[in-house]
């Protein structure tokens, strides 16, 4: 008697890749909350970088993608032609965004916890204690105003979002003042920005006429 033996074949499915990596800036620093975007011919993944700038994307099929990196203040960056093969787990070197024009100041955003409002944080340099700084909202006038701690660090919280300007008022160095508006705040996000420099008057006069020309602005 013979015996039929019937091999069942199951479809099998390709082992699933990863793509794995971090986000810099100019400086070498560190950005967080990154939104990234993973896209091939056939599909579309999304996430969100960590607090170190870290992101994963994992059970990839194997294919070709093109990598997309969405920060605010920074330059929307590209990487094309990654290829994943089956059960890759690739490493991607760390990427570096450029500052985008008039977002230059931002350094970096932190998610509030259970807030729809948001911070504005920054310093000044050279770090100094009770720098003046004020809020400039979109009327143009003041509507809030703080001075720098023992570091040179001010805030502003419990802010609707939008964008705003700061002026900043310090003995013996010129005024920054807003003319433009460049500090966003998002709802939910602290947004903290680079030190605003403060240029020392000569010989202690402070007269605007004497002050070097300031550089290109945005428009």
């Amino acid at each position: 008697m013979r015996i039929a033996l019937a091999i069942l074949l199951l479809p099998l499915s390709s082992p699933a890749a990863s793509l794995t990596g971090t986000i810099i800036d100019q400086t070498g620093a560190y950005i967080p909350h990154a939104a990234l975007e993973l896209a091939s011919a056939t599909n579309s993944y999304r996430v969100q970088a960590d607090d170190m700038g870290v992101y994963q994307f994992s059970n990839l099929p194997a294919g070709e993608y093109t990598l997309t990196f969405r920060v605010p203040g920074f330059s929307n960056r590209r990487v094309t032609s990654i290829v994943l093969l089956e059960s890759e787990q690739k490493q991607v070197p760390d990427v570096t965004l450029d500052i985008a024009p008039c977002g230059w100041l931002l350094r970096d955003i932190v998610l509030l916890r259970g807030t729809l409002l948001g911070t504005l944080s920054g310093s000044v340099d050279p770090p100094a204690k009770d720098v003046d700084v004020t809020l400039v909202c979109r009327t143009f006038s003041a509507c809030s105003s703080t001075k720098t701690d023992s570091n040179g660090r001010f805030s502003f919280e419990t802010l609707p979002a939008g964008v705003y300007g700061l002026n900043f008022h310090r003995d013996g160095f010129y005024p920054e003042n807003a003319t433009e508006y460049r500090y966003t705040v998002n709802a939910g996000w602290e947004s903290v920005y680079r030190p605003m420099v403060l240029e020392r008057c000569p010989n202690g006069n402070c007269d605007p006429k004497l002050r070097p020309p300031p550089g290109p602005s945005c428009e």
